[in-house]
């Protein structure tokens, strides 16, 4: 199904790569694939219902992940936290500033991307208004310009073997209306996620937070990458 590599992002071989002058209305992605299909029934299906699902982001290699990890590390980044406040990351020192990134962002090597089996998608039309999104609670939750996407998303993504893991905060990653994830090859690349190539992959690298991130390695790893909402 999946290599190891491929698991934590160090090898695309899995991926098909979709032009945005596809088939697949407009768009730009990759994707596992096995997940093309029921991917492009999903967006089709939206299409018709007159609630056009667009992807925002789906694979990340691990060097991607790094860089987005990174920049909320090194830099003056706005963090969202997942109470609804936001913090500057540099306000906050290095083992606070761990725990804030992970809120909403995953260790590289530790993202649900890397596997091609998940997306975070929005409404297209709230896009064709001018919105610039921003991945929030609020943007799918009563009266936000994604509320209409997010209950088209109850009812349908389970016909097409997609769910959401981050559906409610249980207490690892927050909640993340917007993420959806390819159930059957997910759920076996979790189940064969390998932590000793993720320990070395990481010791290997140059992630900001280094000494606060290995001795807490095996919990991270379970409370962020174990730790999700099951599918229906």
């Amino acid at each position: 199904m999946m290599t190891a590599e491929q698991i934590i992002g160090l090898n695309q071989d899995h991926l098909l790569h979709i032009a945005d002058n596809s088939e697949l209305l407009g768009q730009k992605f990759q994707c596992h694939h096995e997940v093309l299909v029921p991917i492009a029934k999903l967006i089709r299906r939206s299409e018709l219902d007159g609630i056009p699902l667009r992807i925002v982001s789906s694979y990340r290699s691990f060097e991607h992940q790094l860089s987005i990890w990174n920049k909320k590390y090194y830099q003056e980044v706005t963090l969202n936290l997942r109470d609804g406040s936001t913090v500057n990351s540099q306000d906050l020192d290095g083992q606070e500033r761990v725990n804030a990134i992970l809120h909403y962002s995953a260790l590289p090597g530790a993202s649900r991307h890397h596997w091609g089996t998940d997306f975070d998608v929005f409404d297209a039309s709230a896009i064709d208004m001018g919105h610039e999104v921003e991945l929030t609670e609020q943007e799918f939750a009563k009266q936000g310009p994604c509320a209409s996407l997010s209950d088209w998303l109850e009812d349908h993504i389970s016909q097409y073997q997609f769910f959401k893991p981050y559906a409610q905060d249980i207490g690892g990653v927050a909640c993340e209306p917007w993420h959806i994830s390819y159930q059957p090859i997910a759920e076996k690349a979790l189940q064969e996620f390998p932590l000793e190539l993720l320990r070395q992959a990481l010791e290997q690298s140059d992630i900001g937070g280094k000494q606060f991130i290995m001795p807490k390695l095996d919990v991270l790893v379970h409370k962020y990458v174990m730790n999700i909402c099951k599918p229906a």
